[in-house]
């Protein structure tokens, strides 16, 4: 499951383009950029005053279409990306910059990069690797419960001896933890799967 995504280019094919791709990949393409998590932007003709207009507007993390990874960070985006370039080579490019996007549960902020989960107050809990993955892709999920199977796809990638009983160690040493933290039934099991409390 992907982001929801706002995609500007003067280039309409392109625009529509790039959008059909991401959401064939699961993405959520908007066309309002309040209600995306991520920005997918072409540098055009002045990138520091567009990703100056975006920052004030919104903060959400852009992706230049157009720069290098360098130039777009010194213009104040989060990532760039030189043309032409591959499908392939910006579905890394929005994997690199989603690291960025606050991702709420419950009551927390799910910090991916630091391995934590922080409350309005500060307090964190840390998280193992798979720990992180498991509630970033709960989290994207939204209310829609995630099946065993789907999340030893996504967050194990089917490799080695993992199983579906692999996912279930792991979601009750997660829940048990999260208990001890938060005090009520954030992560629910559900005859679908696994779905996040929206505490």
């Amino acid at each position: 499951m992907g982001y929801r995504v706002f995609i500007q280019s003067p280039d309409n094919t392109l625009q529509r383009s790039l959008g059909e791709q991401l959401a064939a990949r699961g993405y959520d393409v908007s066309d309002d950029p309040s209600l995306a998590v991520l920005l997918l932007l072409d540098a055009g003709a002045d990138p520091a005053a567009l990703c100056a207009r975006f920052k004030q507007n919104g903060g959400q993390p852009i992706l230049l279409l157009g720069l290098s990874p360098l130039a777009a960070r010194a213009v104040g985006a989060d990532h760039g990306l030189t043309k032409p370039f591959r499908f392939a080579e910006l579905l890394r490019g929005l994997d690199q910059v989603s690291g960025k996007i606050p991702i709420s549960v419950g009551p927390f902020r799910l910090d991916a990069n630091a391995r934590e989960i922080i409350d309005d107050q500060g307090r964190s809990l840390r998280l193992t690797e798979k720990e992180t993955a498991i509630l970033a892709y709960l989290a994207r999920a939204g209310d829609q419960a995630v099946g065993r199977e789907e999340l030893l796809g996504e967050v194990w990638g089917y490799a080695g001896d993992a199983t579906t009983h692999t996912v279930e160690t792991h979601i009750y040493r997660l829940r048990r933890k999260l208990e001890r933290t938060v005090g009520g039934d954030l992560l629910r099991t559900e005859a679908g799967g696994y779905r996040l409390e929206r505490i």
